[in-house]
């Protein structure tokens, strides 16, 4: 909605827009993506998947997936305001967020321990997250994740703004 002006006049793959959003979920996404899996992967997989099973070599497909899932997210949205749907796009922004929140509610025992894939199968249900690295290394990407997110809102508001005043 912030770059609803740039999309409507140059469209999605338009500058400043776009190159902001790929340096997003490149420089940021896709690196906390790739820590997570390759340095805390059962608690990534929120011990459902055992990591010694997947080759290391695994985490790449997904770190440039968490890449693309930011980069494609921007595509349909753009795609969806120059159409004219905003209002889909508000409604499906509401249920992708509650869905969230409810696997956030759901998984809560899961993500706020820190423990192993053989640990937390065996019902050892290890520490808490903010007692260990994992916890403080959560912390920080997520403020580089919002830091990241509320700059890039802050450019496409900012270019918003001088495509009006043309």
């Amino acid at each position: 909605m912030i770059a609803r002006d740039r999309i409507r006049a140059d469209g999605p793959f338009s500058t400043p827009a776009f190159p902001l959003v790929v340096l997003h979920a490149a420089g940021v996404v896709a690196p906390v993506a790739l820590y997570f899996y390759a340095v805390h992967p059962a608690w990534s997989w929120m011990y459902t998947v055992d990591p010694a099973r997947l080759a290391s070599v695994f985490v790449v497909p997904l770190m440039v997936g968490h890449a693309v899932l930011v980069i494609g997210g921007w595509y349909v949205a753009g795609a969806l305001v120059r159409r004219g749907y905003q209002g889909a796009l508000l409604y499906a922004t509401g249920a992708i967020a509650l869905v969230l929140l409810i696997l956030f509610v759901a998984m809560f025992g899961r993500l706020s321990v820190a423990t192993d894939y053989p640990g937390w199968q065996s019902k050892h249900e290890g520490v808490s997250i903010l007692s260990v690295q994992l916890g403080w290394a959560f912390i920080v990407s997520l403020l580089a994740l919002f830091g990241s997110a509320i700059y890039v809102a802050i450019e496409l508001g900012r270019d918003g703004r001088r495509v009006r005043s043309r």
